[in-house]
């Protein structure tokens, strides 16, 4: 099945992700295409994405019936996926800007036979979300996963979401985010990036702080209860409060990231509060980020629970086992992380395996994980002078 399809005027291929079938558009035959050039977007190299939005949703929401709004929705697998593998799912609008996009929609709901479950709007996302809460009802789950930058649509997302309701928001714009491209980041964000061994934690960190700014204005908390970042893109969820309280409660969570090169110590201080510019430590001037989330990232609890979801169906879920362990063996209080490469760079030492020198810090009485960022990472609270040891005595031994 596929071919030109005269009623849509381009070449379809039929698709399987999860427990879903779909047409997209035909893909080329090259790996690095750009998935905007479609005539309607599709990434099939997303997958992960949606396979942790689906255990996402089918976890936090266990016991509920759901409205799920998939703002940006492109061929509608997300949508298709949400209702087809959660008990949760109860309705969902299906909305894309594109024409083309909505036609190929209805095609795939209808193949799909979920009509009597999916809205399917062919509107701007920031229309369809403002009119939530007057015209129509807000929902339990709001989806923005758009190409580039989430910013446009942050506000309105979270307005669009019930009391205790949830945004999960997807960012692929990452030059910006890790410093790259600091007027970018600025501009779109309000933010300072920072480039440290760990700036896609730093990214993660200023897309939660800009949705729990935005929110903010609006009288409404958001807090992250998931985040994560994997190859082209992050992904926050953050959980939605209403109540200028609230709001002022979770603002404190927002503040200022600095880092020194030299000993390795990381500092946070409040949006009040002056960012460190000199390392209490080594006296040495030193950069910082920020507005950014200061607070936990993501629940340990919530990533495990997803992990055992996804380990009952491995069929479905293979690929994206790899990043849910990654995430359930993760220290969120801890910010920041050391790749163990760059380790052996300060310490003229060979690398250390990232689980056996978090093993090895945790024996001597430190906090210390992996990190799913990065699988030569090692997050920990451990001063430079407890890492250099460790190198010193393991290295030997190597």
């Amino acid at each position: 099945m596929g071919g030109v399809r005269p009623e849509l005027g381009y070449e379809l291929e039929l698709r399987r992700e999860g427990k879903a079938v779909f047409y997209s558009p035909k893909m080329p035959g090259k790996r690095d295409f750009a998935p905007t050039s479609l005539p309607v977007f599709f990434n099939p190299f997303s997958k992960p994405n949606r396979d942790v939005t689906v255990l996402f949703i089918a976890t936090w929401f266990e016991g509920f019936k759901i409205r799920i709004c998939d703002a940006l929705a492109g061929v509608g697998v997300r949508s298709i996926r949400m209702l087809l593998e959660t008990d949760v799912t109860g309705e969902v609008t299906a909305n894309d800007i594109s024409p083309k996009a909505c036609e190929l929609i209805k095609l795939n709901i209808e193949l799909n036979k979920l009509g009597e479950f999916v809205e399917v709007t062919c509107m701007d996302a920031n229309e369809l979300l403002a009119r939530c809460g007057r015209e129509k009802p807000r929902y339990d789950y709001v989806d923005v996963d758009p190409t580039g930058s989430p910013a446009p649509f942050i506000e309105n997302g979270v307005r669009g979401c019930r009391r205790e309701g949830v945004i999960g928001v997807t960012a692929t714009d990452m030059p910006a985010l890790v410093g790259a491209k600091l007027e970018s980041c600025l501009r779109k964000y309000d933010a300072k990036p920072l480039r440290t061994p760990f700036s896609k934690e730093i990214a993660l960190r200023i897309l939660a702080g800009f949705i729990a700014r935005s929110a903010a204005r609006l009288g409404i908390a958001a807090k992250p209860i998931l985040s994560f970042s994997k190859d082209h893109y992050i992904r926050v969820f953050t959980k939605v409060e209403r109540g200028r309280k609230l709001a002022n409660e979770a603002l404190k969570r927002v503040g200022w990231i600095s880092y020194c090169p030299s000993c390795l110590t990381v500092y946070t201080a409040e949006r009040f509060e002056s960012p460190v510019i000199i390392c209490k430590s080594c006296g040495r001037q030193i950069d910082y980020a920020g507005p950014a989330w200061i607070g936990e990232l993501a629940n340990r609890d919530l990533a495990e629970k997803m992990y055992q979801k996804a380990l009952g169906s491995p069929e479905l879920y293979r690929e994206s086992l790899k990043l849910l362990d990654g995430l359930r063996r993760e220290d969120y209080s801890l910010l920041g992380y050391h790749p163990v490469n760059y380790l052996a760079r300060i310490f003229g030492r060979p690398p250390i395996k990232p689980s056996i020198l978090a093993e090895k810090l945790i024996e001597l009485g430190y906090r210390a994980s992996t990190t799913h960022i990065d699988p030569s990472g090692v997050k920990t609270d451990a001063p430079l002078d407890a890492l250099r040891s460790i190198f010193g005595k393991l290295g030997s031994e190597l």
